[in-house]
């Protein structure tokens, strides 16, 4: 049997339009001075905490304790109202999706929030085909760590001393996540990273284009 893990943004889609949106209408809403999208654009592909700090620095800075709970709570609401207003599936990740659900059991490992995740997954039309969705706050413990995938592992019945376990990303975090859980890692090269670190835990394989995934899990 075979499990197989899929990243969201930077693997299936591109977000970032989308992102840098709510996180601008949010400040709108919380009476801040408007910054260009090129300034919120670097912090909106590392975890929503980096968001929600580096986006909203000003309003945290006198906010108080309870300041990045509200800043959450209104980046969530918008944001999952206004998932998929540019955001599109990459090309021919739809016809590698289809063919990768035929060859194992797909689940997505994202540190996006579980339910703004699923939101998107229907949104652009592939959530049917995901048997469980782990986001960044479906566990204790987000990207990398193994937990995400024993969290998948366990929701599908997988047994990992006895069946196939791929992660496929597009970031060092992703291809951390297969090393520490003994997956087998496919990167990415179409995603957000342009390379990874030489430093950084290696995939097994590299996919240059979606089409090539299911024929590497084949494999």
């Amino acid at each position: 049997m075979k499990l197989i893990g899929l990243d969201l943004d930077g693997t299936l889609e591109d977000s970032r339009d989308d992102m840098v949106a709510a996180a601008a209408r949010v400040r709108a809403q919380l009476e801040l001075p408007a910054r260009q999208p090129a300034a919120l654009h670097p912090f909106v592909n590392g975890g929503m905490d980096q968001l929600y700090r580096a986006c909203f620095d000003d309003y945290l800075a006198r906010a108080g304790n309870g300041g990045i709970e509200r800043v959450r709570l209104a980046y969530e609401a918008d944001y999952l109202a206004n998932v998929a207003v540019a955001t599109q599936l990459y090309d021919g990740i739809a016809a590698a999706l289809a063919e990768l659900a035929k060859l194992g059991t797909l689940a997505c490992i994202t540190n996006k929030p579980e339910r703004i995740s699923r939101r998107l997954l229907d949104e652009l039309g592939v959530g049917a085909l995901f048997h469980t969705v782990v986001g960044g706050d479906s566990c204790t413990h987000a990207k990398p760590h193994p937990m995400m995938l024993q969290a998948a592992a366990d929701s599908c019945g997988f047994d990992r001393a006895r069946d196939q376990v791929f992660m496929i990303g597009d970031t060092a975090a992703d291809m951390q996540l297969a090393s520490s859980f003994g997956a087998t890692g496919i990167w990415c090269a179409w995603g957000y990273v342009a390379q990874l670190d030489a430093s950084a835990a290696q995939p097994a394989f590299t996919a240059q284009h979606p089409s090539e995934l299911p024929a590497m899990i084949s494999r």
